[in-house]
């Protein structure tokens, strides 16, 4: 998979912007406000629809209520284009194209593949456990469609069963459907788990080597999954049902909903511990950028890639994972690098100036 250009209009702090891209590697230069981080944000929001800073209404630039994003790509071969336009109105409508043929969101979300990489994802293992388990949900959306359907009604499911837990406790309700919803959260639910155990099991074929190679410790490393226990969807099941029924009680009591993969969470272990109390920034970035390299393999299809986004990371990079990850990445995948200073290194040099300063915009 290859972009072939980037058409953006209104998107944050660019009115009209249309970019050929040449290369494999594309450096974009610039000042900071110019809006690298941006134009990154526009290839993202072509792949899952969604912004990685803010809610999508603030991707508009000021005033703006017409939005475009427009890519030319190369997939299996073949020449595409894939079209989003949002308006803004009471509230935010989305039409999307594919070779100018309309279609739904669900079929048209996926279509381009983006692996990103910025500065908080160093972060990723010392923030709270709903970052870590939004991770793993933007991994498998991208691979798995039935996945993402299954995660969108299990948050309504949620949703229900928690209002109902309010009513019960504020005495409007005596719970008689309580039943109905814990069987439709154990259904979705499972599977959930289930999918995400797979891409657990993934990532710990060669997240230790990767690890290794990148940070130079020699260690014995693997991803530990919080969740209910079982390898299979029925044993999967089974667990949840006990454990509802062992929380019962307590979720009477709280009005809110203790078990199911909204209470998951994973970090990397060594040894029995967890490494990440124990890890300087340094050993930090060398951990997620491991998992970021398995996330590329994951979302691989035989010879289609994703495209690789990274949001002013050499930076962060010390020179031996720096040069261990550019690389890895030589001929595999096309990417993206922002940067405010120059890289010497082979690839299209793109140097952005501002079209509108960036607090003209709504802050990101």
């Amino acid at each position: 998979m290859r972009i072939k250009s980037i058409g953006i209009k209104n998107f944050r702090n660019y009115p009209d912007l249309n970019i050929e891209i040449k290369s494999d590697t594309v450096v974009l230069t610039g000042p900071n406000a110019v809006g690298k981080t941006n134009l990154l944000e526009s290839v993202y929001f072509a792949s899952l629809f969604k912004s990685f800073r803010d809610d999508t209404e603030y991707i508009f630039l000021k005033d703006a209520l017409n939005l475009e994003l427009k890519l030319e790509l190369e997939k299996a071969g073949e020449l595409h284009t894939l079209e989003i336009f949002l308006e803004k109105r009471d509230k935010i409508y989305a039409n999307f194209l594919i070779d100018g043929v309309k279609k739904k969101r669900r079929d048209a979300q996926g279509f381009l593949s983006v692996v990103i990489f910025d500065p908080t994802d160093v972060d990723m293992f010392t923030k709270s456990p709903d970052s870590r388990r939004k991770y793993l949900n933007m991994v498998l959306a991208q691979k798995n469609l039935e996945y993402l359907d299954a995660l969108g009604k299990y948050k309504k499911v949620l949703f229900q069963k928690t209002r109902l837990l309010q009513d019960v406790k504020a005495g409007r309700s005596q719970g008689e459907d309580l039943a109905e919803w814990n069987e439709q959260l154990i259904a979705l639910g499972s599977f959930i788990i289930l999918e995400r155990k797979k891409l657990i099991s993934f990532l710990n074929i060669s997240i230790a080597e990767i690890y290794t190679t990148i940070s130079g410790f020699h260690r014995p490393v693997e991803v530990a999954y919080d969740t209910l226990q079982g390898d299979s969807l029925e044993e999967i099941a089974q667990s949840f049902q006990e454990k509802l029924e062992a929380v019962a009680k307590k979720e009477a009591f709280l009005a809110t909903c203790l078990a199911g993969p909204h209470r998951d969470d994973f970090l990397l272990k060594s040894d029995g511990l967890f490494l990440s109390p124990f890890s300087s920034r340094g050993e930090l970035r060398s951990q997620v950028l491991a998992l970021k390299i398995l996330e590329l393999e994951y979302l691989s299809n035989g010879n289609e890639k994703p495209i690789l986004l990274l949001d002013d990371v050499l930076s962060e990079l010390d020179e031996t994972r720096r040069t261990f990850l550019l690389k890895y990445l030589q001929g595999k995948f096309q990417t993206f690098i922002t940067t405010t200073h120059p890289l010497e290194m082979p690839a299209q040099h793109i140097t952005l100036t501002p079209a509108l300063e960036e607090e003209e915009v709504q802050a990101s």
